[in-house]
């Protein structure tokens, strides 16, 4: 269940993930041509995103279930 969650979680992060580089592509000029440096404003925003709803996916959350 955890691993499936986590998948899940980084899955929808993908999202805000996809806003979060168009908005730093569109704040760094939005330039035609593209060089090495563009990473850290449309890859990092991205992936970070993934990463970290992959980690959120994998917290534990606890157990939940009927206390009898």
């Amino acid at each position: 269940m955890g691993f499936g969650r986590a998948v899940l979680f980084a899955l929808l992060a993908t999202v805000p993930g996809v806003i979060l580089a168009l908005v730093g592509w569109a704040v760094s000029g939005s330039p035609e041509e593209w060089n090495h440096t563009m990473w850290l404003s449309c890859y990092a925003p991205f992936f970070g995103c993934v990463i970290a709803g992959f980690m959120i996916g994998l917290r534990g959350g606890g157990e939940y279930g009927m206390e009898g």
